[in-house]
Parts: structure tokens; C-alpha cells; sequence
């Protein structure tokens, strides 16, 4: 048998590499289990440890555990800790994020108090095992942190709404940095300090405090260092993992704060003011790169937390260097498991009665989006525990000052459980939790707009096949392999939409009465028309149409046709208008079955009251920067000025490209409805003209979209009446759409008119030269970009080699950044100094 003296540091890299498998073949192999990989994690886990107990001659990688169960849990921490807090943190989406975040402190600072101090009642006062008030209290701040790792993951696997992934997201984030204070406060007493009430307000002051500062500041720093970096992946990447490692030591281990505070802080504020610095090429590789060691974080942890639940229970490691300082078979008996399953139940409990405690704060929308009783029901089942709390059982395990085994057996047991118990469950649940409350159910106006855009992805094929030229050595394709091969995953989702939206219709008119069946085409069209849900489809219209000028815009920024303050302007102005749009289409669904229909006359009134917004929202906005204008005038200072009409006028332009583009969209949306609507009109399926389906393969393929009258006819039992209805209702629904597209549309090109009558009228008189300077500016950025473009395909066909590709590069970045400058609005002379010192460099 070996010791742990004998054990070489080298045989700590097994252990990572034994990880890494697992999650590997997890991911590989397990991806369709219906249990989250963090589980699958946990139990493989949980498997090699109690193997332990058996497998005498595995000394390889009984070797390896050893070294790594009895990790100094800081060292873990400052491991894991700025890799994990970092990586979720500056990936939460800016908005979202300045919009929820009164709910994440007042989940993650008060709601973890309320959570604490109940699991400490149920410690002191339901388990058998004496502690002092003290002990409870740390007992129940080591449980109250959450990580809810699976959660999230669920949620945006299956497309659950983003505010909701954003508010689970940072609250477990910060919980854990607030439970963590909370822990190393209390810890204090349980080792026998006697601390006054000043000195634990200077204690928590310098933890979290302190902690928090740090990490603006080294966003701040992090930020300033990336604004002078441009397009150089090595070292944007390097210098944010060096940035996040740095602000926990320096936090942790030298200022004594939280380092994981200061970290998620960090995150959080490099996602607000500064991850737009970050150069727009480079974004898509440092989002890989950090996902990948979020990942390979997460592999080891849960792997790792997984062999510690299995090494303390029974049977004992066989191996000496696996034994644990506390002998856990001497204090656990079977009842602690009855009270690990109650203490479970009470965890939801005490969750339960935290989101209800802040509910009626949390569901006025006046300190984040407004949360309903389906979104603080995921929240109370999101609340999972994980690595954190089981780093802190083992910091009370390896604490010398600790001095009951008692105490740090059942902490460690009962923290592990806990772990094991809510990923497992709660994780593997998640998914049918939020089918069960109709959070991932599609509306009828989502259900109505994807049956067209399904259309219209069929349409690509059909085209593509009917004017493809044969290939001289290949020939032509087989349109049926063709086909199935490109058919389209969301068919058998909309499909199922498309079920419950029938069975809502036949409700209805059954609720109704035989008036509907009925109502002529006319009058199914004016009801379509003038009836709430197509107030409804209006506004899922409009948030369509603003999230593709949002995209827009980030194209855009991506081409150097905007800085990062335009970028951060013309996004959170939109975000603003997204919010206005989704707050009217939620009233509207309130008020859905509160009244009678609407006349049709009065249709666009009622949809106009939730209008687009952005261009009012974006005109405030340069309208408030007028008063900075009139400022530079009355100071002469005719530069500052002329940069701040600049940006005006970047702005305005941005927003009248990503308007256009968008209603280039909605306009080939509009000519694929309105061939769908005659085709319904005549009691056809809305086939495509370039459709080259024959086979009955190849109409089942196309039988799975809403259109298809056939499918339709046959559902209805074939009769005659029942066929003419539903070609009516189709062509009800068809020329609904078509309203409610048109609508959109032309709200789009009022907006752009108002922004060119403002830049005319207002911005141009003033500064009629400003115009051509910026036009200039656009064509040589694009001029650049195309000749970037050849030197990198030159290089890769070996025309220019070795030092004259860095020669050659390096010039053209060096001007390519002087433009990006320039849209930054620096002023002329500064431009002059710097490329005076780059040609210097060359």
C-alpha cells in the first residue's frame, strides 16, 4: 500500500485527464439521457468513489484521489473559482442585465438571509445532534448557496425565455459570493472568536465591500487595456484570463475580501461598460475559449464532488491515502440519510418561502421584468446546490479550530447529499417542469408565422433544385435525398403547436355555436383582422422586425461601421423597445378574453398604441446630447462639436440601414404570404411554383407544414362544409398575417422617414460638410476590409510568405485600426500622432 508521501505530484494529471474522458464520453454518448450532464457527472462520480471500497489493486488511480481529496479547498477555489464566476458573468447579455439587477441583489443578498437562517431553524431545532446556534447558522449559510448549472443549461437548450435564464443566472451567481461572506463571517464564531457587532460590520465590510470594488476596478483596468488592443486574439484572450485570476488573488489573498465577489463583479461590470472593447472578430473565439474552460471547470467539479459523497459513505476506502481526517463511519447512521430526505423537502421549503417573502416586490416590473407565479416557480426549482457549498464543508472539514468530528461529518455528508440530491433531481426534472407550466408553449401567432417561414425554407430547396446546372463530372442531385436530407428539425415541435392550436379553434367553435361554422370568408377575414389575436400577431411582428435591426447593428459593428459607444446606444435603445413591445403584447394577452372583438375599423388604432418605439427613444436620446452641443458652441469649441454631430449622424445612419434591411425581410415575408393566401383562397396547398415534390415521399415530407390542404381536409373528416370552412379560416388566418406584416412594415418606414427628416432638418444644415467626411470614412473601412480579405487568401495560396505577410498585415491593420479610431470620434491630431508612431514601428 502507498502513502500519500509516496504519491508524485505527477499523478495529480491522471485525475484531470480521467475528467475529462468522462465528460467526453458523457457528452458524446449520453446526450440524448434525459438527465442533465452535470447529473451524469455527479454519478460517475459517486460510482469511482464507492468502487474505492472494493478496488484494492487500482493504486494508479487510488494515487491520483489522493492527491486531489485532500486539496486545500482554497487552492480548489482560486482554481476553479475565476474560471467559473468569470466566464457566466461577462456572458450575461448587457440589457438584461442593467434590467434585472435589483431582482439578483434582493434574491442574492436578503433572499439568501431568509434561506439561511431557515435551514439553520431546521438544523437547531429538527436534527438530533445538539449543535449551538453558531454551528446552525453555518449550516445553513453553507446551503444557501445555489448553482444552478443544470437549470440554466435546460433553459437555454430549449429556448425558455432569456430574461428568466439572465435572472436565475446572476442570482446563483452572486448568491454564491453573499453566501460565501455570510460562511466566512460565522466561521469566525464557530472556532471560537467572540466578535463585536463593529467588528463583524468591518469584517463583512472588507468582504464584500472591498471584494466588490476590486472587481470594478479591475474591470475598469481590464476594459482600458482591451480599448488599445486591436484584433489580436492572443492577447485579448490572455489578458482577460490573466485579469480574472489576477482580481480573485489580489482580492483573496492579499486585501482578505471575497474573490469570488470580486470576480463575478468583474464579469459583471466588463458585460455593462466594457465587453464591447473586446475587438468584433475576436468575440466569437474568446466565447469559445471560455466556454471551453467553463466546461472543463465544471467536468472536474461535479466529477470530484461526486468522488467525495462516494469516499464518505460506506464502505470505507480501501486504499490508507484515501482515508479522510474525520472518520465518517463512527458518526453516520442510516436515520441521517431519513434526515438528509427531510432536510431536501426543506430546502424547497425554504425557497418557497423566500421567493414568496420578495414576490409582491418582484411582480410590480419596478425592479426588473415582472415575475408571475410560472417564473418564481422555475426559481424555486432552480435552486440547486453544487461546488461551492461542498468547498465550504471541506473548508469546516480541514479547519484545525473546528474542533467537533461530529460537526464536520454531518456537514460534509449532509452538503454532498444535498448536491447530488438537487442536481439530480431538480436538474433532471427541469425540462418537464417548464412544459408542465407552459413556459416553452408556442402561441397561435408564433405558430402562425413559423408555418410560413417553414414555407419559405422549403422554397430555398425547391429553388435551388429547379435552376441548379448539372455538374460535369457528378451530374445532377436526387431531389428526394435532397429533400430529406435538408428537411427541417422544428417541423415536428410545430407540429405539435400546431395540434393544441386546432384543438383551441375547435373550442372555440364548439363554444361557439354552428354562427361561426357558419360565417362567411369575408367575415372570418374581418375577425382575423380586427380581433385581439391578431393584435397580438402585430406585435410579434414588431419584436421580429426590431430583433433583426438589432442583429443589423451588430453586423455593422462587426464591419467598423460603428464604435462601441454607437453599438451600445443603438442596442439598449432597442432592448428599451423590445421591452415596450413584449409589456404590450403580455397586456394583450391579459385582456384576451376580457372584452368583445374589435371592429375591424378600429383595428390599427388599437395596434398602434403599441407601436415601434425605438426612433422616439433614439431621438431622446440625441436630443439630450444637445444640451452638450449648445455647451461647445457657447465655448467655441467647434472639434467637440463637429464629433459630437458625428455621432448623430453615425447613429441615425446605423438606424436607417438596419431599418432597411429589416423591411427587405418583412417585403419577400409579404410576397411568400400573399402567395399562400391565393393559394388557400382557391382550396390549394400554398405550394411554391419551383415545388418539385411527386412522390407520396415527398409530400409527406411537406404534410408536416400547416398549409397543406389535403392534411387539413382529412383531419376534419372529410366532409364538404368542414373542408370549406377550414379553407376559410386558412385564408382568414393568411390575410390576418398579411395585415399585421403590412402594418409593421409601414410603421418601419415611418420611423425612417422621421430619422431623415430630423438629419436634414436638424443635423445637416449645420454641418453640411460633415456628410461626405463620413461617407469617405465608410468606403475606405470597406476598401481595407477587401484588402485584408486578399492578403489573407494570398497568404494561404503562398504568393507572399514569412516576413512579408507581418509586413504587409501589420500596415493595413495599423490603418484598418486608425478608421476604427476614427469612428471613436479622436480628434484629427491625435490621429496624426498615433500613425506618426506606427510608421515609426514599421
Amino acid at each position: 500500500m502507498e502513502s500519500l508521501e509516496h504519491v508524485a505530484p505527477t499523478e495529480a494529471l491522471l485525475f484531470i485527464l480521467t475528467c475529462i474522458i468522462i465528460g467526453v464520453a458523457t457528452k458524446y454518448f449520453l446526450s440524448s439521457v434525459p438527465v442533465p450532464y452535470t447529473a451524469l457527472l455527479l454519478v460517475f462520480g459517486l460510482c469511482i468513489g464507492l468502487l474505492q471500497g472494493v478496488a484494492h489493486e487500482a493504486h494508479a488511480f487510488t494515487a491520483t484521489l489522493s492527491l486531489w481529496m485532500t486539496i486545500d479547498p482554497h487552492l480548489l477555489l482560486l482554481i476553479f473559482l475565476p474560471i467559473i464566476g468569470f466566464s457566466a458573468a461577462i456572458g450575461q447579455e448587457p440589457h438584461l442585465l442593467r434590467k434585472n439587477w435589483g431582482q439578483i441583489l434582493i434574491l442574492a443578498w436578503p433572499g439568501v438571509v431568509v434561506t439561511f437562517l431557515l435551514i439553520a431553524l431546521c438544523a437547531k431545532f429538527f436534527f438530533p445532534y445538539g449543535w449551538s446556534w453558531p454551528q446552525a447558522l453555518l449550516f445553513g449559510a453553507m446551503l444557501s448557496a445555489t448553482d444552478p448549472v443544470a437549470v440554466v443549461a435546460v433553459l437555454h437548450e430549449v429556448g425558455a425565455d432569456e430574461k428568466l435564464a439572465s435572472v436565475i443566472d446572476g442570482e446563483s451567481l452572486v448568491n454564491d459570493g453573499s453566501a460565501l461572506v455570510i460562511f466566512l463571517v460565522l466561521q469566525q464564531f464557530v472556532e471560537g472568536y467572540s466578535l463585536s457587532a463593529g467588528q463583524i460590520v468591518v469584517l463583512f465590510v472588507q468582504l464584500a465591500v472591498l471584494g466588490a470594488a476590486i472587481g470594478v476596478g479591475f474591470a475598469l483596468l481590464t476594459s482600458f487595456w482591451l480599448a488599445h488592443i486591436f484584433n489580436d486574439a492572443t492577447l485579448e484572450i490572455v489578458l482577460t484570463l490573466g485579469a480574472a485570476y489576477a482580481c480573485y488573488f489580489v482580492s483573496e489573498e492579499l486585501c482578505g475580501a471575497s474573490g469570488l465577489l470580486a470576480v463575478v463583479v468583474m464579469g459583471f461590470s466588463m458585460s455593462v461598460m466594457g465587453g464591447r472593447h473586446i475587438t468584433s472578430r475576436i468575440k466569437v473565439e474568446m466565447h469559445a475559449f471560455w466556454q471551453a474552460l467553463e466546461w472543463l471547470a465544471n467536468t472536474i467539479l461535479f466529477v470530484w464532488v461526486g468522488i467525495t459523497l462516494g469516499l464518505i459513505l460506506p464502505p470505507k476506502p480501501s486504499h490508507p491515502s484515501l482515508a479522510m481526517e474525520v472518520e465518517f463511519t463512527d458518526f453516520l447512521t442510516a436515520a441521517d440519510v431519513g434526515y438528509a430526505v427531510v432536510l431536501y423537502l426543506w430546502l424547497m421549503v425554504a425557497r418557497t418561502v423566500t421567493i414568496g417573502v420578495f414576490y409582491p416586490l418582484l411582480c410590480t416590473g419596478h425592479v426588473g421584468y415582472a415575475m408571475n407565479w410560472r417564473t418564481a416557480t422555475v426559481m424555486v426549482w432552480a435552486g440547486l446546490r453544487g461546488a461551492v457549498g461542498v468547498a465550504m464543508s471541506l473548508f469546516i472539514l480541514f479547519d484545525p479550530l473546528i474542533t467537533s468530528d461530529e460537526y464536520k461529518a454531518h456537514c460534509v455528508f449532509h452538503m454532498a447529499l444535498m448536491a447530488f440530491a438537487t442536481v439530480l433531481i431538480n436538474g433532471s426534472t427541469a425540462k418537464y417542469v417548464l412544459k408542465w407550466l407552459g413556459l416553452l408553449r408556442m402561441t397561435p401567432q408564433q405558430v402562425q408565422v413559423l408555418q410560413h417561414v417553414l414555407q419559405e425554407v422549403d422554397d430555398i430547396c425547391s429553388s435551388k433544385l429547379q435552376h441548379l446546372d448539372p455538374n460535369p463530372v457528378l451530374g445532377c442531385p436526387d431531389p428526394k435525398s435532397v429533400q430529406a436530407w435538408t428537411d427541417v428539425d422544428a417541423r415536428a415541435s410545430l407540429a405539435s403547436a400546431q395540434r393544441r392550436l386546432r384543438r383551441l379553434k375547435a373550442l372555440s367553435e364548439l363554444q361557439g355555436g354552428s354562427s361561426a361554422a357558419a360565417a362567411s370568408s369575408k367575415a372570418a377575414a374581418a375577425a382575423a383582422v380586427g380581433g385581439r389575436g391578431w393584435r397580438q400577431l402585430v406585435c410579434e411582428y414588431r419584436s421580429r422586425l426590431l430583433h433583426v435591426v438589432k442583429a443589423k447593428y451588430g453586423e455593422l459593428y462587426q464591419h467598423f461601421e460603428l464604435g462601441t459607444g454607437e453599438i451600445g446606444t443603438l442596442q439598449e435603445v432597442t432592448d428599451e423597445a423590445l421591452d415596450a413591445t413584449h409589456k404590450h403584447h403580455h397586456h394583450e394577452q391579459q385582456q384576451q378574453h376580457a372584452s368583445a372583438d374589435v371592429d375591424v375599423e378600429n383595428a390599427a388604432t388599437h395596434a398602434a398604441a403599441g407601436s415601434l418605439t425605438d426612433w422616439r427613444r433614439l431621438k431622446a436620446h440625441l436630443e439630450a446630447g444637445s444640451w452638450g452641443a449648445a455647451l461647445s458652441r457657447a465655448c467655441g469649441a467647434e472639434q467637440l462639436q463637429q464629433q459630437q454631430a458625428a455621432s448623430k449622424l453615425i447613429l441615425i445612419n446605423a438606424f436607417v440601414g438596419a431599418h432597411t434591411a429589416a423591411q427587405q425581410l418583412v417585403s419577400e415575408h409579404l410576397a411568400q404570404l400573399s402567395t399562400a393566401g391565393a393559394a388557400a383562397a382557391d382550396g390549394k396547398p400554398a405550394l411554391s411554383n419551383n415545388d418539385t415534390r411527386n412522390s407520396p415521399a415527398d409530400s409527406a415530407v411537406y404534410d408536416a407544414g400547416a398549409m397543406s390542404h389535403a392534411s387539413a381536409s382529412a383531419a376534419s373528416g372529410g366532409s364538404r362544409a368542414a373542408q370549406q370552412q377550414q379553407q376559410q379560416q386558412q385564408g382568414a388566418d393568411t390575410d390576418g398575417e398579411l395585415q399585421a406584416a403590412r402594418l409593421v412594415l409601414q410603421e418601419s418606414k415611418d420611423e425612417v422617414a422621421a430619422a431623415l427628416q430630423y438629419a436634414h432638418e436638424v443635423l445637416l444644415p449645420e454641418h453640411p460638410a460633415l456628410p461626405q467626411k463620413l461617407m469617405s470614412r465608410y468606403v475606405a473601412i470597406q476598401v481595407l476590409e477587401e484588402q485584408l480579405g486578399f492578403l489573407e487568401s494570398t497568404e494561404a495560396a503562398g504568393l507572399i510568405r514569412g516576413e512579408e505577410v507581418k509586413q504587409v498585415q501589420h500596415k493595413t491593420n495599423l490603418r484598418l485600426c486608425l478608421h476604427v479610431m476614427w469612428s471613436c470620434l479622436i480628434r484629427g491630431e491625435e490621429v496624426k500622432q498615433v500613425q506618426h508612431k506606427a510608421n515609426l514601428r514599421l
